[in-house]
C-alpha cells in the first residue's frame, strides 16, 4: 500500500513538473519564432503594408483595409466601404481618427486605447519575446494563453501548442466599469516573404462580428529608427 501511495505521489510531482515545464514562457516563445519563419525573418518583419478584402460584419457590404505598420509603435489603417470610411493612425501614445477623409478628431480614452490593442494583436513572436517581462501565460482549455499588458491596455494570444501559431487574440480595454474585448480569429496560415502569415481574419467586437479580412498582398519595407518614433527606409 506505501509503494502504491508513494507512487501516486511521484505521478503528482512528475505531472506538475511537466505541466510547469509546458507553460515556461521563454520556451513557447522561442518555439513561436521558429514557426512563423525564425528570427532573421521576423527581425525583417517589423515594417510593412498590406491590402485587405473586407466583408462588413453586419450587412454583407465589401470594402477595403489598407495597413502601414512599424513594430512596436506605429499604425495606420484605412477602412473603405461604399458608404463610409475610417482611417486611424497610431503614433506610440498619440493617435488620430479621420471620419469619410474630412472629419479629424484626436483620439483619446478608449478610442485611443482601441488602437492601441489593435497594434498589439499584430505583434510578432519576436516582438511578443522582446516584452516576455510583461506576460504571463496561462492554460486555458488545451492552449497556450499569453497574456501582455502594456500602456494600459492587454491583449490575449491563443497558442495552438502543436503548430506554435497565435490562433485567436483578445485586445482588452476598460469602458468605465466594464471591459471591451475585440476579438480576431486567425486562418489559413502560409508565409510572406518568409513569414508566416494568417491570410483571413474573422473580427468581434464583444459578441458582435464585425468583418471578415481576407489578405491581398503584403510587402515589407527596411526601415532604420532615427528617432523616438521616426524612422527612414533603408
Amino acid at each position: 500500500m506505501r509503494r502504491v501511495v508513494l507512487a501516486v505521489v511521484c505521478f503528482m510531482l512528475l505531472g506538475t513538473y511537466m505541466s510547469a515545464g509546458e507553460l515556461n514562457k521563454d520556451s513557447i516563445l522561442s518555439k513561436m519564432v521558429d514557426a512563423y519563419g525564425g528570427s532573421e525573418a521576423l527581425s525583417n518583419a517589423v515594417s510593412y503594408t498590406q491590402h485587405w478584402r473586407v466583408v462588413r460584419g453586419t450587412d454583407g457590404v465589401e470594402g477595403t483595409d489598407t495597413r502601414r505598420v512599424t513594430l512596436p509603435d506605429r499604425l495606420y489603417v484605412k477602412l473603405s466601404y461604399p458608404d463610409r470610411s475610417e482611417t486611424r493612425i497610431l503614433e506610440g501614445s498619440v493617435g488620430i481618427k479621420v471620419f469619410n477623409n474630412r472629419d479629424k478628431r484626436q483620439a483619446s480614452g478608449p478610442m485611443l486605447d482601441a488602437m492601441k490593442v489593435q497594434l498589439m494583436r499584430l505583434y510578432t513572436p519576436l516582438q511578443l519575446k522582446k516584452f516576455e517581462n510583461d506576460m504571463r501565460v496561462a492554460d486555458e482549455n488545451g492552449r497556450y494563453l499569453l497574456t501582455l499588458s502594456r500602456d494600459g491596455v492587454e491583449c490575449d494570444y491563443y497558442v495552438d501548442p502543436k503548430s506554435f501559431r497565435i490562433v485567436k487574440t483578445v485586445g482588452k480595454l476598460k469602458m468605465g466599469p466594464q471591459t471591451m474585448k475585440f476579438v480576431t480569429i486567425y486562418e489559413k496560415f502560409s508565409k510572406e516573404g518568409g513569414v508566416l502569415m494568417p491570410h483571413r481574419e474573422i473580427k468581434y467586437a464583444g459578441e458582435v462580428k464585425t468583418a471578415t479580412n481576407t489578405l491581398v498582398d503584403t510587402k515589407f519595407i527596411k526601415i532604420r529608427r532615427v528617432g523616438t518614433h521616426r524612422y527612414e527606409q533603408i
